[in-house]
C-alpha cells in the first residue's frame, strides 16, 4: 500500500511543481529580457503624418510624466519612454515601473514595443532604487519561491501592458489615421541624380521629404526613382504626375516615352536644372514644350531674390502675395523669353529690383520668368532647385505643394 502511494505521488509530482511555479500570467521574453511585442496590420496602409499625429497626443495624454522621454526618428518612427503605478493592495504600498516605448511603422501596419522593465517600490524593507525587473523573474523562473509582492507585481505588469496596447488601438485618432487607406487621388513619381552638382542633389533630399510629409497630408501617392530607365511608356502607365528634381533624360528612348507620356494627357513638375536646354541638347520637342524658353545665362553665387507674381489666380500661384523673397538660388535668364509665345503663362518673375544680381556672374537687366507653364500641357517649370535653403520660405513651400495637387487633378 505505502509503495503505491508513493508510486502516485511520484506521478504527481511534476505536475504539482509546474501548478506551484504557474503563475497564470504570460510573460513574453526575448533574448533574456521581457519583450511586449505586438502588431496591428492596417490593411491597404495609413496616411504617416495623420498616424504620428495622432499617437503623439495619445503618448502625451496616457504616458505623461516627468520620467517620460519622446522623439520621431527619422523614418518616422516614435520612440518614448513611460512609467505607471502598481498598488499591492497593501494601504499605501506601491510599485512604480518604468520602460521603453517604441512604435514603429511600416506600409502594413505599425508595431508597439515595450522593454527595459525597471522595478521600484516605496514598500519597507525593499530597495528603493529602481533595477531590473528581470531579477525577480529569473528568481521566479530559478524555481525560487515566489512572493505576495511578487505576483502582485508581474500582474500589474501584464494588465498595464494589456491596457496600454487596448488603449493605443482603439484610441479615436489612432483609428481614424489608421483605416483602410483611401485609394490614393493621384499617383506622382519623382525622377533624381546623384551623380549630378552636389547642390543639385542637395536639393533633392529637401524635396523628397517634403514631397513625402505632403502625400501623407493630402492624400496622394508619392515614388521616387533614381533609374531614369523607369521612365518608360509601360511604367508611366501608373502615374498621373511626374516630377523631375534635379536631371532630364539623355536617351531617345526615354525622351519618346515622357513626349508620350505628356501628349495623352500626363502631368509634369520641372525644377531647376530639369528645364535645362541649349545647343547641345537637340531636343526640339522639349524646347516647345518649355514655351521656347534655352538657357541664356546665370547669376553666381546662388543668392536669395525679389519675386513678382503674375498672377495670384492660378491654382499653383493662389496663396502667394502679389510679391515675396525667394530663399537663396542660382537663378536662370532665357533667350528667347517664354513670356513671347501665346501659349505661355508667367507666374512668377524675377523682380527688376534684384539687378545687378550676382558677383562672378551677374544678372544685369531682363525679364525672367521664373515660374511658368505652357497651357498647351498640363506642365509646370519652376527655376528654384539649386542647394539648400529652396524649402526655407512657408510662401513658396505652399506654391511647391499647390503645383502637384493642381497637375494631379
Amino acid at each position: 500500500m505505502l509503495k503505491k502511494l508513493f508510486y502516485a505521488l511520484f506521478m504527481l509530482l511534476p505536475f504539482i511543481c509546474i501548478a506551484q511555479n504557474d503563475t497564470g500570467i504570460p510573460i513574453p521574453m526575448k533574448k533574456g529580457i521581457i519583450f511586449y511585442d505586438k502588431s496591428f496590420p492596417v490593411d491597404g496602409g495609413f496616411r504617416k503624418q495623420e498616424f504620428l499625429m495622432a499617437a503623439t497626443k495619445w503618448i502625451k495624454n496616457t504616458l505623461t510624466n516627468e520620467h517620460n522621454s519622446f522623439s520621431i526618428g527619422t523614418s518616422g518612427d516614435i520612440n518614448s519612454s513611460g512609467i505607471f503605478k502598481i498598488n499591492t493592495g497593501q494601504t499605501g504600498d506601491y510599485y512604480h515601473v518604468k520602460f521603453k516605448l517604441e512604435i514603429a511603422l511600416n506600409d502594413s501596419g505599425y508595431t508597439i514595443r515595450a522593454y527595459n522593465f525597471y522595478e521600484n517600490s516605496n514598500i519597507k524593507g525593499k530597495s528603493h532604487q529602481y533595477s531590473k525587473i528581470e531579477y525577480r523573474w529569473w528568481d521566479y523562473r530559478q524555481d525560487k519561491p515566489w512572493s505576495a509582492e511578487d505576483k502582485v507585481l508581474f500582474k500589474g505588469l501584464d494588465s498595464n501592458m494589456m491596457a496600454m496596447f487596448a488603449s493605443f488601438k482603439n484610441d479615436p485618432l489612432i483609428i481614424k489615421s489608421a483605416r483602410h487607406a483611401q485609394t490614393p487621388k493621384f499617383k506622382v513619381l519623382a525622377f533624381y541624380s546623384t551623380n549630378v552638382e552636389t547642390d543639385h542633389v542637395d536639393f533633392v533630399w529637401d524635396a523628397v521629404k517634403f514631397y513625402k510629409d505632403k502625400a501623407d497630408q493630402d492624400g496622394f501617392a508619392f515614388d521616387t526613382t533614381s533609374n531614369w530607365e523607369n521612365l518608360n511608356d509601360a511604367n508611366l502607365k501608373n502615374y498621373k504626375v511626374v516630377i523631375w528634381l534635379n536631371e532630364f533624360p539623355h536617351n531617345e528612348a526615354e525622351r519618346r516615352s515622357f513626349e508620350k507620356f505628356m501628349d495623352n494627357g500626363g502631368a509634369w513638375l520641372g525644377f531647376h536644372v530639369s528645364g535645362y536646354n541649349d545647343k547641345d541638347t537637340h531636343w526640339p520637342w522639349f524646347v516647345n514644350f518649355m514655351g521656347g524658353a534655352v538657357f541664356y545665362n546665370n547669376n553666381w553665387p546662388p543668392l536669395p531674390a525679389k519675386m513678382i507674381v503674375d498672377d495670384n489666380k492660378h491654382p499653383v500661384t493662389k496663396h502667394l502675395p502679389k510679391k515675396y523673397t525667394a530663399p537663396i538660388n542660382e537663378w536662370y535668364g532665357w533667350k528667347p523669353n517664354p513670356r513671347l509665345n501665346k501659349d505661355v503663362r508667367v507666374l512668377v518673375t524675377l523682380d527688376p529690383l534684384n539687378y545687378p544680381l550676382g558677383k562672378k556672374d551677374i544678372i544685369k537687366s531682363g525679364d525672367i520668368p521664373v515660374v511658368w507653364t505652357n497651357t498647351k500641357y498640363k506642365m509646370v517649370y519652376m527655376n528654384m532647385g539649386h542647394g539648400d535653403q529652396n524649402f526655407k520660405s512657408r510662401l513658396q513651400n505652399k506654391m511647391f505643394e499647390d503645383a502637384v495637387l493642381w497637375l494631379g487633378k
